[in-house]
C-alpha cells in the first residue's frame, strides 16, 4: 500500500456534519495529483445529516481519496445485515436512519438492499478504495488503534476501528500513526508518541479537523451543533 503523493490530507471523525465536511473539503487547498483519506465515523452522533455526509465522500473527485472504516460504519454493516439496532442505538445511529428516511431510503432492518447501492458498496467496503488502513513510507492511517509493537501479520483488526491507543516501548515500525476515533480538544500528538489524534469531536460538540502531510497544516470547520466547552463536557 505505499505510494507517493506531493500531499495527503486525512480527516477525522465527521459524524453526520455535511456542512462542516462541505466547508472542510472547500479550504484544502488540493490539486488533482494529491490524496485525501477520510479516517471514518462519517455518520451517528449529533449530526443532522449522515446520508450527506456519505454521498459528499461517494462524489469527491478533486484528487484520489479513500475512505477508511469506523466502528460507526461497522455498526451500521451489522444493522444491516443482522436487523439489531441495539449497537446503533448506543452510537447515535437513530440520526442515520432519520437522515436516510429523509433522503428517500427509510431502512429496513437486515436489509442491505432498501440502501442505494452505491451506499451499501460503501457501508461493505465494496469499493477499491474503501480500506481497513492505509500505509505509507512515512505514515500508517487509521481509524482507532495501531499496534507499533507488531508487524502487520499480528496486527488485530478491531483495533483498528475500534481501540483506544496505549503507549508502547518496543516499536517495530518507524511511521506515525495518524488516527480519529479518540476525541481531544485539538489536533494532538499528546496522546501517546508516534500517534497523531485528528479527531476533534465533530458531532459531539466540537469541531472537524484535517491535517495536510507533510508539514502538518491543520485546518477546520466548525458545525452548527459546535458548543464551547464540549472536551470538558464530555469528560465529566
Amino acid at each position: 500500500m505505499r505510494a507517493s503523493y506531493p500531499m495527503i490530507y486525512a480527516i477525522g471523525d465527521v459524524h453526520g456534519e455535511s456542512d462542516a465536511l462541505r466547508t472542510l473539503l472547500a479550504k484544502l487547498p488540493l490539486q488533482p495529483t494529491d490524496l485525501v483519506i477520510f479516517l471514518g465515523d462519517l455518520i451517528n452522533r449529533q449530526g443532522r445529516n449522515p446520508f450527506d455526509c456519505v454521498e459528499q465522500v461517494l462524489q469527491f473527485d478533486r484528487c484520489r481519496k479513500i475512505c477508511l472504516q469506523g466502528n460507526h460504519e461497522e455498526a451500521m454493516m451489522f444493522f444491516l445485515e443482522s436487523g439489531d439496532m441495539s449497537v446503533m442505538t448506543g452510537m447515535g445511529g437513530q440520526t442515520t436512519l432519520d437522515s436516510y428516511e429523509a433522503a428517500g431510503y427509510p431502512i429496513r432492518p437486515g436489509d442491505p438492499t432498501s440502501l442505494p447501492e452505491s451506499h451499501a458498496r460503501f457501508y461493505f467496503q465494496a469499493e477499491s478504495w474503501t480500506l481497513p488502513f492505509y500505509i505509507t513510507d512515512d505514515y500508517i492511517f487509521t481509524h482507532a488503534g495501531w499496534d507499533l509493537a507488531q508487524p502487520l501479520e499480528r496486527q488485530v483488526p478491531t483495533r483498528w476501528r475500534w481501540e483506544r491507543v496505549t503507549g508502547v516501548e518496543r516499536r517495530v515500525w518507524t511511521q506515525t500513526v495518524i488516527r480519529g476515533h479518540t476525541p481531544m480538544p485539538k489536533v494532538t500528538h499528546a496522546l501517546t508518541k508516534g500517534y497523531i489524534g485528528i479527531d476533534t469531536g465533530c458531532g459531539m460538540g466540537g469541531f472537524l479537523s484535517a491535517i495536510a502531510l507533510p508539514g502538518e497544516t491543520t485546518y477546520s470547520a466548525r458545525p452548527a451543533s459546535f458548543s464551547p466547552g464540549w472536551f470538558t463536557k464530555m469528560r465529566r
